[in-house]
Order: structure tokens, then sequence, then C-alpha cells
């Protein structure tokens, strides 16, 4: 297999061994031992070296922008594909957008739509999403206490990400994946109000610490063919091993994850008979953090870099090491 196929969807993408068939998810429930805001408790950091997660109840308390991020949405819907008051609407946009779409509100698959697009002031650079959102005191404040130091403000998230109902007829999927990004820390900020298999951000608990050794360096982007076939072999057995987790909440929640865990965005059943209340779209802002000070420098070949994952805030730097199988928390504050 070509080096390019290891670092691409074809590996770190979508699963799997024929013989894998994926476990149902199980709901997250909140730790006992939890205390708001940017603090953490020794069970959190705990739950987050030895699961690869952590959720923060209420983290952003920016009303207005969650609210600002779920306009947005609906507001970038291309010729009125998508109507905001007509779930009919949201049920019956099977297929995928054109190109001419994609190009600028980004690619509609399979129920997904990842609302993003490329330039400098493109879709993800808005001052109600990198400010209020991603960069508010209480995100940049819980990224210093997890990585040690200060955290490089945002200077852009990957758009809004939204997740429609499944026709009740229809077979949903998990896409369990890992990113082959430069990020070394990741959140999925809730905007709007999720509840249970509703398309909720699910994770394979523990995963992060089978994969880690299987990249090049510990944060960057970069697989070698050697090292692929490890991770291959890795990520079926965690996809076999592991129960994945499905995590619901409401706005302002915040799913703070290490990179290198997999997950996927979760199933919603919200349309099926018998679900109480009404069909819901999931919307949530995926953000990046690194911390400042770094040397970076863009891979154009396999990113991040201005012409491959222009979505990313994140670039690769020099200060990155490789991986070992005992180095994945060098340099942490945990």
């Amino acid at each position: 297999m070509a080096f390019a196929e290891y670092n691409s969807g074809h590996l770190t993408g979508q699963p799997k061994a024929e013989d894998i068939a994926l476990r149902e998810p199980i709901a997250y429930r909140d730790l006992a031992d939890r205390v708001p805001g940017a603090t953490l408790s020794a069970d959190e950091i705990g739950h987050f070296k030895a699961r690869g997660f952590l959720v923060k109840r209420r983290l952003v308390d920016d009303d207005e922008a969650l609210a600002m991020a779920v306009d947005h949405l609906w507001n970038n819907v291309p010729r009125g594909l998508l109507r905001r008051d007509d779930p009919t609407s949201w049920l019956n946009a099977g297929g995928e957008w054109p190109e001419e779409d994609v190009a600028r509100v980004g690619r509609l698959r399979q129920g997904s739509w990842k609302m993003r697009s490329p330039g400098p002031a493109g879709i993800g650079t808005e001052a109600f999403l990198v400010d209020r959102i991603a960069n508010h005191p209480a995100m940049l404040r819980l990224g210093g206490a997890l990585l040690g130091g200060a955290v490089r403000p945002a200077k852009r998230v990957r758009g809004v990400y939204a997740v429609l109902p499944k026709p009740p007829e229809a077979v949903g999927a998990l896409a369990p994946h890992a990113d082959y990004m430069a990020a070394e820390l990741s959140a999925m900020v809730l905007v709007d109000h999720v509840p249970r298999r509703c398309g909720g951000f699910t994770v394979w608990p523990g995963s992060h610490l089978r994969l880690h050794p299987h990249w090049d360096t510990v944060h960057g982007g970069r697989m070698s063919a050697q090292r692929g076939e490890g991770f291959r072999s890795a990520r079926d057995a965690a996809l076999r091993e592991l129960s994945p987790v499905e995590i619901s909440g409401a706005p302002g929640d915040a799913v703070i994850w290490h990179p290198r865990l997999l997950h996927s965005a979760g199933v919603n059943h919200s349309a099926e008979n018998g679900r109480e209340g009404k069909p819901r779209v999931r919307l949530v802002v995926p953000c990046d953090y690194q911390r400042a000070g770094r040397t970076t420098f863009d891979d154009d070949e396999f990113g991040p870099g201005e012409k491959y994952q222009w979505w990313v805030d994140t670039r690769n730097f020099r200060e990155d090491v490789a991986a070992t199988a005992d180095n994945i928390w060098t340099g942490w504050a945990i």
C-alpha cells in the first residue's frame, strides 16, 4: 500500500476488518466527583488519562454565541434544501450536494453536514465562534490545566457540524476514526440540546493509549507504512474489544478529548417511531488547541497545511518527538 494511503481514511478513517461488528453505544454518565468550570478533580484527571475524554457541563456559558452558531448553520443552507421549521426536509436530504455547494458551505454525506469553507475568512473564522466559544476563558484555562502552560488562542474552529435524523427505515452506522492532524487537545462544544440517541459525540474509551505508539510523532499527522500495519491491528482490536460511549448534553457542554482517541458522530435516531420529543438536528462546534510558543510548519502533502485540512487550526511543530509506547503524556500537566 502506498504511503499516502496509510495517511488517509483508508487507515485512520473508516473501519475495519470484515468480521468486526461494532458494539452498541453506552450512554455516558457523569462522574460523581466532578467540579464545575475549568478546575479539575482527581477523578476527572484520572478519567481523562485512562479513557481519553472528559465532559465538562456548561463550560461555555455564552448563550448568545451558542444561539448564533445555531442560526449560522441554518442561514447557510444552500438553495433551501433544509428548512429549519420543516423536519421532513431533514429526512429527505439524501444524497450528496454538488461541488459548488461543497466549496461554499461544506459537504453533506450520509446525513452528516460539516459546515465549513476555505479561505482566510471562511466559515469557522467568525468572531462568535472563535472569540466567544473556542477562546472562551474557561476553554483556554482548561486546556492549560491539562496541557501545562499557556494555550495558543484559536484562530478558527472547524465549523459547525450537524447530524440529521436518519429516516426511520434507514440503517444508521457509526464511523470510528482517529484524526490525522497536529492538535494536542480537541473539543466538541454542544451549541444546542442533544438528547440520548440523537447523534451525540461517540468515543471508544481507552483507544488513545492503544493507537498512540503507531504514529510517527506524538502529535503530528504522518504515519509511515511500517507503523500503519500496527495501527490497523490496534484499531481493529479496539473496535472488537471496547464498547463505544455516546455523550448527550445541553448547550455549552464541552467534550474534551485526546486527538488519538477513536471517535465518531453518533447515529441520530430522533425521527424513529416511539421516540419521545421530536426530530432534531445535532449541532456542535469542534475546536482544536496547541500549546503556545511552538515552532510550526505546514505539510502540504499530508497535512495539516494551507492546501490540506484548511479547516483545522493546528500545525505540525518542530518540537514534536517520535511516538513511543510510554510518552503519550510527556509535557502534560497531568
